[in-house]
């Protein structure tokens, strides 16, 4: 259980300093509302809710920075305690195609509902490309499938579940850190959000104990982060498209688990 508390311990420092990251962020966009000549109160809040992506994008940057320091500065070798170890071109492929496989299907189960924080996400997408032409494209892509897969991995893969693993097994950590993974989304997306991103996380658990790398992990879940952009502007999917497409990702989604589980147990022989 030590292991497991732990890890806990990692995971409220790490979800404690995002929201504490966010909170400080708002401020100055706040204050730099009032400051660009806004006096309104709406408005200022608004102009901050405007800089949503931007505020994510730096406290997820400034949250790996931090991470960083406090494994340096208790004198961690972090390449080895976040398992940051070299991976095979083929291990990536088979890991995006489960994770992307899975990602596809949620999308497709939830294609009809909406999201607030997505909505939020969105409009703050918008004011930054009305700002600078494609800027709010570039800064969405920077925060899914850079910045959110590095941050996420680091703390639920390459911190709780080490942490977690040390002192039970693979399965409790895969567990532990799934169930941290889906609650942490709880104010993006509610109890939806949390059932898909604790399955995700279960894959991207599978995968971290299979090629044991958080390289794979990460890439995975960048690559699992792509339906995003793929269903961005709500293509019609219904009928037999939608349960082809379906039918067609659950079977990508078997093969490629099976492929994993022989291909591991080879290596392992």
């Amino acid at each position: 259980m030590k292991g497991i508390w732990k890890a806990i311990a990692y995971f409220v420092l790490y979800f404690g300093l995002t929201m504490i990251l966010q909170m400080l962020l708002s401020i100055v966009f706040m204050a730099v509302g009032a400051a660009i000549g806004l006096n309104d109160e709406t408005l200022i809040v608004k102009f901050a809710n405007n800089n949503l992506l931007g505020m994510t994008v730096i406290s997820g940057i400034l949250t790996v920075l931090v991470l960083y320091l406090v494994f340096k500065l208790r004198k961690k070798q972090v390449k080895q305690e976040w398992k940051l170890n070299p991976f095979k071109a083929e291990n990536i492929v088979l890991a995006s195609l489960i994770a992307f496989s899975l990602s596809f299907l949620f999308a497709l189960c939830t294609y009809n509902i909406s999201l607030e924080n997505s909505q939020m996400i969105s409009k703050s997408v918008i004011f930054y490309n009305g700002t600078i032409p494609l800027f709010g494209d570039i800064m969405m892509v920077a925060n899914l499938l850079v910045i959110a897969p590095i941050t996420e991995e680091i703390a639920l893969r390459g911190i709780v579940y080490t942490r977690v693993e040390k002192t039970t097994n693979a399965v409790t950590a895969i567990i532990v850190s799934s169930i941290l993974f889906g609650l942490m989304h709880f104010m993006a997306g509610g109890i939806v959000l949390i059932i898909g991103t604790t399955l995700m996380a279960l894959v991207f658990g599978y995968i971290f104990y299979k090629f044991k790398s958080l390289w794979v992990c990460i890439i995975a879940h960048a690559v699992a982060n792509l339906p995003d952009f793929i269903l961005y502007n709500k293509p019609d999917i219904s009928g037999v498209i939608f349960w082809g497409l379906v039918i067609f990702f659950v079977c990508v989604f078997i093969v490629g688990v099976y492929v994993i589980q022989k291909k591991t147990k080879g290596d392992n022989a």
